[in-house]
């Protein structure tokens, strides 16, 4: 039994003693029996001084002093006590005899005076033990209905309130309010692995669609987004494996530092996320090049499709990398069928993290499909921080199948607090057909992270 288990004891005792003993005319016998739990009646003969306090000069309080020097128990309120000459109760001195006894002494080396303590105070100790192991049991209980001290929660929900203007004059500039909510648990099973599962709904539409945009498959259901696990090989390598995988979960390249976090979004080929059935390997080390190999089946649960099979939707991406202080870059490729469209992507991407200026991202990303005209998308996003926010303001020259536009975002981030901000933005997209407006969207986005 743990001492600071029998100190907590050991207060509520005396506090329910208290009231029924001031002295051993006044003991309540049956008040101290009904604490103990004891089903027994105690022994009305009980000598009233077994309940009196213990000082100095007792024979017991002599042997309590010897055996906290004795055997170096745990310095507390009571040895404090003790060498300041106060009484102690008789609970208070069965507690420091069982912190004693529990401390680590040794049978052979238990001396006459801890015997005789043991053997006074024996009724005491017994109570305070009965109790503190009831107590033990009932925090299992209560644990055992806990989440484990190795799972870590996180999550985010989000609002996004605005309105898009698209042309159509009949079917857009409707104000909406959308919402995003995600819960992600990790576990940790031996320090070094992980198993990662991810919760989310959201009820995003594409015009009004961000990057927080989150769309559940049946009508605002919490559904599993994520389901894998991690774990370490040797001291560069990490393996990645699960039924619910992200494609770009494990790339490893870092082409951007850009907050990419309102419309627009670099890599729109090489790393365009597929969730199904898959695992990766990545490569790190501390002179800060990297690596990644991941393969994703979203046909993976489905039995006459298979994982890397011709029946399957599979798609495949490699990264290389490296970063350094102020500035880094990457390559991503990729190989994909129908299942976002067949074919192959390439992109590369640096960026530069100047003191005292704004951050600089430079992409450049490109999509061979199996049949038809390829595509091509070049951006350049910048941020900086204002104020206590971060402004970021972001281009793309984008080449769809030979038809050219061009996007703009201008956005601001503001903390309110370390869980809530609100980030406020205009967003312009180049429309190729003639005598249509382009699409225009005005958003307001506010974030609870916990």
């Amino acid at each position: 039994m743990k001492l600071f288990q029998q100190l907590l004891v050991a207060p509520a005792a005396l506090g329910l003693l208290a009231p029924i003993a001031a002295n051993a005319a006044e003991v309540n016998l049956n008040g101290v029996a009904g604490y103990a739990s004891y089903e027994e009646t105690f022994d009305h003969e009980v000598s009233a001084a077994q309940f009196s306090d213990v000082v100095p000069g007792d024979w017991a309080y002599t042997a309590l002093q010897n055996l906290s020097e004795s055997y170096g128990c745990v310095d507390n309120g009571y040895t404090q006590n003790l060498q300041n000459g106060q009484a102690l109760t008789r609970y208070e001195a069965a507690a420091l005899i069982n912190a004693c006894l529990d401390g680590g002494i040794a049978s052979a080396e238990i001396n006459s005076d801890a015997i005789r303590l043991t053997n006074e105070f024996g009724t005491e100790m017994a109570i305070l033990k009965g109790r503190v192991d009831g107590l033990e049991y009932k925090v299992k209980e209560l644990s055992a209905g806990q989440f484990s001290s190795a799972t870590k929660m996180s999550g985010q929900a989000h609002f996004t309130t605005g309105f898009v203007d698209t042309g159509a004059l009949t079917t857009d500039n409707k104000l909406t309010q959308q919402y995003g909510y995600s819960l992600d648990l990790n576990t940790s099973f031996n320090g070094t692995d992980l198993l990662t599962v991810g919760l989310e709904a959201g009820n995003a539409t594409a015009n009004n669609s961000l990057d927080s945009a989150i769309t559940s498959q049946a009508a605002n259901a919490l559904e599993v987004a994520s389901l894998y696990y991690s774990f370490p090989v040797g001291d560069d390598f990490q393996i990645t494996a699960g039924p619910l995988f992200d494609t770009d979960d494990v790339i490893s390249a870092t082409t951007s530092v850009y907050s990419d976090a309102f419309r627009l979004g670099g890599m729109r080929y090489s790393t365009l996320s597929v969730t199904g059935a898959g695992g990766a390997v990545s490569y790190a080390n501390d002179s800060g090049f990297n690596a990644s190999f991941a393969a994703v089946a979203s046909s993976g649960s489905t039995a006459t499709a298979g994982i890397l099979t011709k029946e399957g939707a599979d798609i495949i991406n490699a990264s290389i990398g490296y970063d350094g202080d102020n500035f880094g870059g990457g390559i991503i490729w990729s190989d994909r069928d129908s299942v976002v469209g067949e074919g192959s992507t390439f992109g590369a991407g640096l960026y530069f993290t100047p003191d005292g200026f704004p951050t600089i991202s430079l992409q450049y990303d490109t999509l061979d499909p199996a049949t038809g005209t390829d595509s091509s998308s070049f951006m350049i996003g910048l941020d900086h921080p204002i104020g206590p926010g971060t402004a970021s303001i972001g281009y793309e020259s984008l080449d769809t199948a030979g038809t050219n536009t061009s996007n703009y975002e201008v956005y601001y981030n503001y903390p309110v607090t370390d869980g809530i901000s609100v980030q406020g933005g205009v967003f312009v997209e180049e429309n190729a057909t003639a005598n249509v407006d382009d699409t225009v969207g005005y958003m307001v986005e506010t974030f609870f992270s916990f």
